[in-house]
């Protein structure tokens, strides 16, 4: 790295660092330092814009644009598939925001297990803030990890980088005082629980993660018992990845044709987040495709399930669906508890974990809830 380089990156951090305390997203003085001194353009060298093209710290004509992208407050598609993106690197008001709710505490020995690794650079605030001795990071990508870890020595961080399955956590290296996941899940692995560490108050163990489309923070209350609720604003992942790949159909089948019926769903709920976090708790991995007016606003959508259910919302209200369930049924179900309770957002919910059953409950345990699938 030249000099001219690490002066200019350490002055548009510091911009950074500035617009996040502005806004209310970085407040703690310590994890604004970490954001300070932990370069994020040394582990996102490149990233791959809307249409697939790589921006690139290496090539003359994307050098620039990838500069000034790197150092702004957005999400960057780190890594591709078959096409697909598959790892990014989140957009930094998100991370804050997920740091500073992880509620770590400086010199007290706590230990942080990360799912989902991918770059490092989230790794390398952790372990800024902690030591690296007290970061764990797994990830299931064997060309993620080995780039991350030179990346992270690259950048003066030695946490415990592992190729690992994250559904299991890491129980060599457990207990953990807190795991954050960096990836999105329908239920909360058993072994995260397992691994958490015993205590009272901000001592117990507490797990930190994007569930359905919102974060949920939830501590331990027994050996396979936990409970906590969701904070609010929503948080876009992607999925955990692990042995096999579960999600929607690579090619969506054939939209119903057969007969409509009404619906109470207007289109426009389908644009209401608070809305779309309890489908995204009940009906997990839809594709969604959208037909939108002149100012955004869906007008019609088609849903496919993984299961093989479809369903499509036509302009004139009503709707037709096909497969093995009824699932427009399933988000009527959802949307008249939904307008039922003031049309709550994700802070009026938690999630209750007893065992085998995993339940997420609306307002109070006693409340109305849904019990989760495991994935």
């Amino acid at each position: 790295m030249t000099t001219h380089l690490a002066e200019a990156a350490a002055a548009r951090r510091a911009e950074l660092v500035q617009s996040l305390a502005a806004s209310g997203d970085l407040t703690d003085p310590a994890w604004q330092a970490a954001f300070e001194r932990v370069p994020r353009h040394v582990f996102v060298p490149y990233f791959y814009d809307h249409t697939g093209r790589r921006i690139s710290a290496y090539e003359a004509e994307t050098r620039d644009q990838w500069f000034d992208a790197v150092h702004e407050d957005r999400a960057l598609v780190t890594h591709r598939t078959d096409g697909a993106a598959t790892s990014s690197s989140s957009q930094p008001s998100l991370m804050a925001t997920m740091l500073e709710a992880l509620r770590v505490e400086d010199g007290v020995g706590m230990k942080v297990l990360e799912i989902g690794t991918g770059t490092g650079y989230n790794a390398a605030l952790l372990a800024h803030r902690l030591g690296n001795g007290s970061v764990v990071t797994v990830d299931t990508e064997p060309d993620l990890v080995t780039a991350a870890r030179a990346r992270l020595t690259e950048a003066g961080y030695e946490p415990h980088v592992l190729l690992a399955d994250g559904t299991y956590g890491h129980p060599d290296l457990a207990p953990y005082h807190r795991i954050i996941a960096t990836c999105r899940i329908d239920s909360v692995p058993p072994a995260w629980v397992r691994q958490l560490a015993y205590g009272t108050g901000t001592d117990a163990g507490q797990i930190l993660a994007p569930l359905g489309n919102a974060l949920v923070r939830i501590h331990r209350t027994g050996p396979l018992q936990a409970e906590g609720r969701f904070l609010p604003g929503g948080a876009y992942f992607m999925p955990l990845r692990h042995g096999t790949t579960a999600g929607v159909p690579t090619r969506r089948p054939a939209l119903p044709t057969g007969q409509a019926r009404p619906t109470d769903i207007p289109a426009s709920a389908l644009a209401d987040n608070a809305y779309r976090f309890l489908v995204s708790v009940i009906e997990p991995h839809l594709d969604w495709q959208y037909d939108l007016d002149d100012t955004g606003k869906p007008t019609a959508a088609r849903v496919w399930s993984p299961d093989g259910a479809i369903a499509a919302l036509h302009p004139d209200g009503t709707v037709t669906e096909t497969g093995p369930h009824s699932l427009w049924s399933r988000l009527e179900d959802a949307y008249r508890t939904f307008t039922e309770h003031e049309e709550p957002g994700p802070e009026r919910y938690g999630l209750t974990i007893d065992n085998d059953v995993q339940r997420v409950w609306l307002d109070a345990p006693g409340g109305p809830g849904w019990e989760l699938r495991r994935g």
